[in-house]
């Protein structure tokens, strides 16, 4: 087809399609830029302020590479966290092949919905906002280091956190088991008609605050505690920036390196099977909802989580100050900490509210 010039330098037409010529690093480009005139005299504003800024080569990087590209890419040099390879199968089949200079803000909301209509593989049942938070959060890490990575110019998340992009918090009554109420589960759990992996489960992760999930508790081997020096040290990280990879430490009470040295070690597995097989969640998930509902607790009412969560608690209603409750439940932000892991007491808000008096007149 016949090159039609424009009235504006460097942009010509070609049938019903706009083209730019610009010069970044030091070269003469040329690209399609849209079927409207104006489309092309941003594209081209825009790609030569980012020449004059150094910054072409991502563009071209970004036109280039696919978003499956950027999941391998992120497999095989990034942090791998497990909250976003959980979602793996999610994001490829919705971005797949897609270029990254491609993908829009529509694109986000879009996925969104897609992944809130999706049903839950167990029972069907409707996928919940947090859920979806968590999956966005994931999306929104990965772009991030694409930008780190220079494949993306910048992270095409709205920084607004009032976009509607995340569905609001839905924070409700921080749970957690009182002092009473601990003893009797963990009682019950000791009792034979359980099995020994459950009382472990629980006395370990409430000495720990460790997550009751196959990638903390239920992955804690031998070889990753110290007696020495009374530290638990966590090879993965979830929540704390670990640039070294060092891992995570857990420091452990008396009474836990006690309890600890009291488990036969029948793998390199603390918490595992009388054969030595390995405990999955589910295992434990089962049986602790039995447990609650044997000592007259509704198990509808309670999750496994809620041991982490009276970790906290406790330690905060004993004195302990939230800096030492964040640094043994490993957040990176105290108001985590304060915000979801510190559960209310009416006993203990009324004995602080006793600290007020009426001042008496001076005689």
């Amino acid at each position: 087809m016949k090159r039609e010039k424009t009235k504006h330098k460097g942009i010509y037409r070609v049938g019903n399609m706009y083209y730019i010529t610009f010069y970044a690093d030091g070269k003469k480009h040329e690209k399609a830029a849209g079927s409207k005139l104006n489309q092309a005299l941003k594209e081209k504003a825009r790609l030569e302020d980012k020449g004059r800024q150094g910054k072409y080569a991502i563009i071209e990087r970004m036109e280039k590479t696919t978003f499956k590209e950027l999941m391998d890419l992120y497999k095989e040099k990034g942090e791998n966290k497990s909250y976003i390879l959980r979602f793996e199968n999610q994001y490829v089949d919705f971005f797949g092949t897609r270029k990254l200079a491609s993908i829009s803000r529509s694109d986000l909301f879009e996925f969104r919905d897609k992944v809130k209509a999706t049903p839950k593989q167990n029972g069907g049942g409707e996928v919940t906002d947090s859920n979806v938070n968590r999956a966005m959060a994931g999306l929104r890490r990965l772009f991030n280091f694409a930008v780190a990575r220079e494949y993306l110019d910048e992270n095409p998340f709205p920084k607004d956190p009032k976009s509607g992009l995340l569905y609001p918090e839905k924070r409700g009554k921080k749970k957690f088991f009182k002092e009473t109420i601990l003893q009797k589960i963990l009682d019950e759990a000791a009792k034979p008609i359980w099995p020994r992996f459950a009382e472990q489960a629980l006395v370990i992760g409430y000495y720990t605050g460790m997550r009751d999930g196959d990638s903390e508790l239920f992955s804690l081997q031998w070889s990753w505690i110290d007696f020495e020096s009374g530290i638990i040290k966590l090879p993965k990280t979830k929540t704390l920036d670990d640039p070294d990879s060092r891992g995570q430490e857990i420091v452990m009470q008396k009474g836990l390196i006690e309890y600890l040295k009291s488990i036969p070690v029948l793998s390199e597995y603390v918490i595992c099977m009388e054969d030595g097989m390995r405990v999955r969640h589910w295992h434990f998930y089962k049986r602790f909802k039995k447990i609650l509902k044997a000592i007259g607790l509704d198990p509808k009412e309670y999750a496994p989580k809620e041991i982490r969560h009276t970790t906290g608690t406790l330690m905060y209603l004993k004195g302990a100050q939230v800096k030492a409750i964040a640094d043994q439940l490993r957040h990176d932000d105290e108001k985590t900490t304060r915000d979801f892991y510190i559960g209310p007491d009416p006993d203990f808000q009324r004995s602080q509210n006793e600290l007020l008096t009426i001042p008496q007149a001076q005689a």
